[in-house]
């Protein structure tokens, strides 16, 4: 059996009762989408951000492609972060200027200027995404890639990933409170995290269909009732 792309094993962050991430493994394939579903505090950008070497656990590890890649440091980590891992920070909130700058081949991707400033919301997603794609990262990693961006901009990044899917094979982990997402982003399999725990997992529409756990259970309920 073919090693899965993303390969998270027993990930600690900080201990004891204080600990953000307390023994989440998780696996993701070469072009499947996972959806880590979690309410406030849940701990999900701070996995992400673990996951994507911002910083290192504090025990567990990461693989990407069967290395091992936990806590890398200095111009190592750079070449993965480059090359393997793209993290994908939320949206810039509503009238806030987000001066990134898109590399070229994701600028033309995105008919933008490489000198362009967009106050809009979710540009940065689809310029990283779009980076990831002609770069054909292995990992890309989203937080919350549609908290306060219009339909239009849904679509053109649901237009994105499906490419990144099916042309680069990447593995997409999506970590958001909203259990919309997952059906949006066509997401296989959901996990729902709380407190720092995996407490539910399954197919996308077992897990919304039918819930088990009461967190998986309200996210579900405010979500429909919105």
């Amino acid at each position: 059996m073919p090693k899965p792309a993303l390969d998270v094993r027993n990930l600690w962050i900080g201990e004891g009762p204080t600990a953000s991430c307390r023994g989440v493994s998780l696996t993701a394939a070469a072009g499947e989408v996972v959806c880590l579903l979690g309410g406030e505090g849940a701990g999900k950008s701070q996995l992400l951000r673990c996951i994507g070497l911002d910083f290192k656990p504090s025990s567990g590890s990461v693989h990407v492609n069967g290395a091992d890649v936990t806590g890398l440091v200095g111009e190592r980590r750079r070449e993965v972060r480059a090359r393997s891992i793209e993290l994908v920070h939320p949206p810039a909130p509503k009238g806030v200027r987000d001066f990134t700058v898109p590399d070229v081949r994701a600028g033309l991707l995105l008919a933008a200027s490489r000198r362009t400033t967009v106050p809009v919301a979710g540009m940065r997603q689809r310029i990283q995404i779009a980076k990831a794609l002609t770069q054909g990262a292995d990992v890309l990693l989203l937080d919350e890639p549609l908290a306060g961006v219009d339909a239009p901009v849904r679509e053109r990044v649901r237009e994105l990933l499906r490419r990144l899917k099916d042309e680069a094979s990447t593995a997409i982990l999506v970590a958001t409170r909203d259990p919309s997402v997952a059906r949006l982003l066509e997401a296989e399999r959901i996990l729902v995290l709380v407190s720092g725990e995996i407490v539910e997992s399954g197919p996308t529409e077992d897990v919304l269909e039918t819930p088990r756990h009461p967190q998986t259970r309200r996210l579900v309920e405010e979500r429909r009732s919105a």
